[in-house]
């Protein structure tokens, strides 16, 4: 389980640096039903964006921190959960480095922890639960303006003719090692959530985040058999090019020919190669997806959910085009709910906290079925929630072999395949 820092009041699009402004923040479960029950300080910063600031720099070339006005704990917040939110006056202090924007950083403060120094002191105790830290969307700076003696007061602003909302925030995965020495040190995944709870699928939940970190790791499952494959082609092709070869046959494409999958979502994946597909079902903002994408360019990942959720994936998804260099992932429209689907059984099936809807586990498991055969590898991520979802594992046994292949907490990752017809 991990817990979620929270702004429950959208930052400003626009800042005046100096002038304060209010930051309202609470730290709860992915579903805020749960409130977290210590006391704790959280470090407040605020990333410069300028200019100066070259893309592959890391996070602390590039942090200037903020001042909360009226404290004496420097850039630390309070959160109090007897009050279960906590609202501070914030203002941005100048940075002596060219900037237009920045984004302000909530994340728990390290610094009250027991340490191995002796004699330190521990001022709260650590949390059982990771506690994920929040990023605003980037907040325009304007310089303060000069003021004569003859002027005390800034004119007042018509808050009614300026839209200050932002309705989005950001959390932000380190990429492992293996995959930072590709794409540069420092370097995450950033993924764009709704800040407010009137769209669940558009939020991170907690399965997400257990399967993105997991499969990004080198001895992952995933990984494993992405490599058993490549060597199975590779021996596959040489058996093909000595047949070629004493049979005087020339053989214009080795590689193994997967079926693709036939515009299951109003949109088509090009047929100029094999393709090898994860399709992600009911992907919400698109994470794991996102994260198969980077971690295997191999596979052509489309990632799927209902219209309500696609123009939020698909920023997350330009959000990290750069991680994308075979441009291997796409998104659109899947409703479980159609029926009579015509479609080709893919490679990968990517899931995560999709069986929480007792409602759904019928045309959800219809849908797994309809899009996979005896080869595909089906990759469930679940977190227990209720007594009901059970019944989803149920009805799936009848049709899929389930093993587990990573635990944490209450989340399973499972490994699904469909049991011989």
């Amino acid at each position: 389980m991990f817990y979620y820092v929270r702004l429950l009041k959208n930052t400003p699009l626009e800042a005046v640096i100096q002038e304060p402004f209010k930051l309202v923040f609470t730290i709860t479960t992915d579903l805020t039903e749960r409130f977290y029950d210590k006391p704790c300080k959280l470090r407040c910063q605020a990333v410069v964006r300028g200019p100066s600031t070259l893309p592959e720099a890391t996070l602390g070339a590039t942090v200037m921190t903020i001042m909360p006005q009226g404290l004496s704990q420097g850039h630390s917040l309070d959160y109090d959960p007897k009050i279960g939110y906590c609202s501070v006056d914030i203002r941005l202090a100048p940075c002596m480095i060219p900037y237009d924007e920045c984004q302000l950083v909530l994340s728990l403060d390290p610094a009250p922890f027991p340490t191995n120094r002796r004699g330190s002191k521990t001022l709260v105790e650590p949390p059982e639960y990771e506690i994920l830290p929040v990023w605003s969307l980037p907040i325009r700076l304007k310089p303060a303006p000069l003021l004569s003696k003859k002027t005390k007061h800034h004119p007042k602003v018509n808050k009614h003719s300026v839209d200050t909302r932002q309705d989005l925030v950001e959390r932000r995965f380190r990429l492992p090692p293996q995959l930072a020495g590709v794409y540069g040190p420092g370097r995450s995944l950033v993924v764009r959530e709704d800040a407010s709870e009137g769209y669940m699928a558009r939020h991170v939940w907690d399965s997400g985040v257990f399967m993105t970190r997991y499969l990004m790791l080198p001895d992952s499952w995933l990984s494993k058999y992405t490599k058993e494959k490549l060597e199975q082609n590779v021996s596959t092709n040489n058996e093909k090019a000595l047949e070629s070869s004493l049979s005087s046959l020339s053989v214009s494409d080795t590689s193994l020919p997967l079926s693709p999958i036939r515009d299951p979502v109003s949109m088509s994946i090009p047929n100029e190669r094999p393709e090898r597909v994860c399709l992600e079902l009911g992907a919400g903002t698109g994470l794991v997806g996102i994260a198969v994408a980077v971690a295997f360019p191999e596979l052509s990942v489309l990632s799927t959910d209902l219209d309500e959720a696609i123009v939020l994936m698909q920023q997350n998804v330009d959000a990290n085009q750069a991680l994308f260099p075979n441009n291997n992932i796409k998104i659109g429209v899947l409703d479980w709910a159609e029926k009579d689907r015509k479609v080709d059984p893919v490679e990968v099936l990517l899931l995560a906290d999709v069986v929480y809807n007792e409602l759904s586990h019928e045309i959800l498991l219809q849908t797994i079925l309809d899009y996979s055969d005896e080869e595909t590898k089906i990759l469930l991520g679940y977190k227990f929630r209720h007594e009901a979802e059970e019944k989803f594992f149920v009805r799936a046994k009848e049709y899929f072999d389930m093993n587990v292949v990573h635990e944490q907490d209450t989340m399973q990752l499972f490994v699904m395949t469909r049991k011989p017809s």
